[in-house]
């Protein structure tokens, strides 16, 4: 999996992931990310290049959900229509902003 940060704003963070998001590429993906989000308020997932996520990769949606539910807002773009399928089906798409 291919992960890139980039600031935006003052306080925003936008990360594009490529490949799967699964149990070989989810930690990293995730501690990448949080180890990133000091004084962070926006953070913006770009889905675009996520071909597939696996319930370890939902687990770690939810956890970055719940840290920026305390200190700002998270958004998913660009979802592809099978990882949109999975969401839906596990009720992420009730709680996370996605565009």
């Amino acid at each position: 999996m291919e992960i890139t940060l980039k600031k935006f704003n003052e306080k925003g963070l936008l990360v594009k992931a490529t490949g799967k998001l699964d149990i070989d590429s989810s930690a990293e993906f995730g501690t990448k990310i949080k180890d990133a989000l000091d004084d962070i308020d926006e953070l913006v997932l770009d889905f675009g290049g996520i071909s597939y996520v696996a319930s370890i990769g939902l687990r770690v949606l939810l956890e970055l959900y719940q840290q920026m539910s305390k200190q700002g807002s998270i958004k998913l773009t660009n979802v592809q229509e099978p990882v949109m399928n999975v969401l839906k089906m596990t009720g992420f798409t009730k709680f996370l902003s996605i565009s």
